[in-house]
């Protein structure tokens, strides 16, 4: 098994760009294949003002310092108004060239 943590530079849930003070997606690539599975990727987004999500699934968009764009439905599993965390609920657009 291998794994990856990206920091993001930009960050946009449901198509709306949120300032974060940090945010980054972890991802497991487990042994024998080729692409991380519809769950095996996490995003954790932490706000400097107190941000409201709702429970439910959301749309992740995110790009890297060094122009990755990643994007992917996730699940709400935690907030506490500044920090967010999302685990994935599909897969992972734009990591292919991550994993390989």
């Amino acid at each position: 098994m291998r794994s990856w943590r990206l920091l993001l530079s930009d960050v946009a849930i449901n198509e709306v760009d949120i300032i974060a003070s940090y945010a980054d997606v972890f991802v497991v690539l487990r042994e024998g294949d080729d692409r991380p599975g519809p769950n095996d990727w996490e995003a954790t987004v932490r706000t400097p003002d107190h941000q409201h999500f709702a429970p439910g699934t959301y749309e992740l968009r995110g790009g890297t310092p060094d122009d990755v764009d990643l994007s992917g439905h996730a699940l709400l599993r935690f907030s506490d108004g500044h920090q967010h965390h999302f685990r994935g609920d599909g897969p992972l657009g734009g990591i292919e060239g991550v994993v390989a």
